[in-house]
């Protein structure tokens, strides 16, 4: 069944049979398989996967990041608002990135420029995109440090991001992203290198930003609970393909993929006082320089059986807004 229009016809983002490689000196590594997905407007769309399984890639593939000299994205499309983003010149796309279409990377010590002030980083942002003047710009830029809930923002937007705390770094990429008030935010792993406490400051703060200003976020994420506490749908990565997607709310109430059964069963439960063993997934993620028969996630799955070792099951809507590359999906639906 072709799920093309499963988020409605409101999508923002549409992300059709995308396929991205990365080429080696005597390979080809297939990271994105050919993947479809919609974000709509003013939803968190979330993107789970443990690491290796296109996550990022999608993202940078969206925005034409990737490294020219080693990527392509070989087909597909990448429509936003009804254009093909592959097919704009690189001046198209630069009016795109970091104003209509924005994202804030893992790691904001390597995404921010260690010798400008950070306040002269988000002016320059505000002046490419809008055109306003230095003094404007600056006002802007402090107003968004403000914005982002830093204290004394008069004060830190005179700032080098090195005297800056790795939360604090974090919020003012927020700022940059959101300040020339993008339709659509990619947060990648926004808080993979922040302790636990401040994740969960920055993440109420994306959710209280996104439902103050309609932005769309796509979230992408290893975590469950973070998808658990911020999106409304999410999708599910594996091997560069996706293998399950629907509402947040099906997904957590009956996962449809052996694969998502097997992350949730590996997340951690912090509702009991003593730690559990995590299970782990036995085997190990294919290599994705080799072409993959059938399903990608056959070789480490319980209810394999031969058809998902020699056919490669379609993304199939099996119930409103829930959908499953699965051939066996009725009886893991019933495991």
């Amino acid at each position: 069944m072709q799920i093309a229009n499963i988020a409605g016809n409101d999508a923002l983002l549409d992300v059709r049979d995308l396929q991205t490689h990365f080429y080696g000196e005597e390979s080809i590594t297939r990271a994105l398989g050919g993947i479809s997905f919609q974000v709509r407007k003013g939803e968190t769309l979330g993107v789970v996967g443990e690491s290796g399984c296109g996550k990022s890639v999608t993202a940078l593939s969206i925005l034409r990041l990737l490294p020219k000299q080693s990527a392509e994205t070989v087909a597909g499309e990448i429509r936003f608002h009804g254009r093909d983003l592959l097919k704009l010149s690189e001046r198209e796309m630069r009016e795109i990135r970091g104003n209509r279409i924005a994202m804030i990377f893992q790691e904001p010590m390597t995404s921010l420029n260690p010798v400008y002030r950070v306040g002269d980083q988000i002016a320059e942002a505000i002046q490419i995109h809008t055109g306003a003047s230095r003094s404007v710009a600056m006002a802007k830029a402090e107003e968004m440090l403000r914005f982002v809930r830093i204290a004394d923002p008069e004060r830190r937007v005179r700032n080098y991001p090195y005297e800056m705390s790795g939360g604090m770094r974090q919020r003012v990429m927020i700022g940059m992203a959101l300040a020339c008030s993008p339709e659509l935010l990619i947060a990648d792993e926004p808080t993979t290198a922040l302790d636990v406490t401040i994740q969960a400051q920055i993440l109420r703060l994306i959710v209280d930003l996104k439902e103050r200003t309609g932005t769309a976020v796509m979230f992408i994420t290893h975590d469950l609970g973070v998808v658990a506490e911020t999106c409304q749908r999410v999708i599910v990565m594996y091997a560069g393909r996706i293998v399950e997607q629907a509402t947040v709310t099906n997904l957590f109430a009956r996962p449809l993929h052996p694969y998502t059964q097997a992350l949730m069963r590996s997340a951690p439960d912090r509702r009991h006082g003593r730690q559990r063993r995590l299970p782990e997934i036995p085997g190990i993620v294919p290599n994705l320089r080799e072409p993959i028969i059938g399903c990608s996630f056959a070789a480490r799955c319980p209810f394999a059986i031969d058809i998902c070792r020699q056919k490669t099951p379609a993304l199939r809507e099996l119930g409103p807004g829930h959908a499953a590359a699965c051939w066996r999906s009725e009886e893991v639906m019933c495991a």
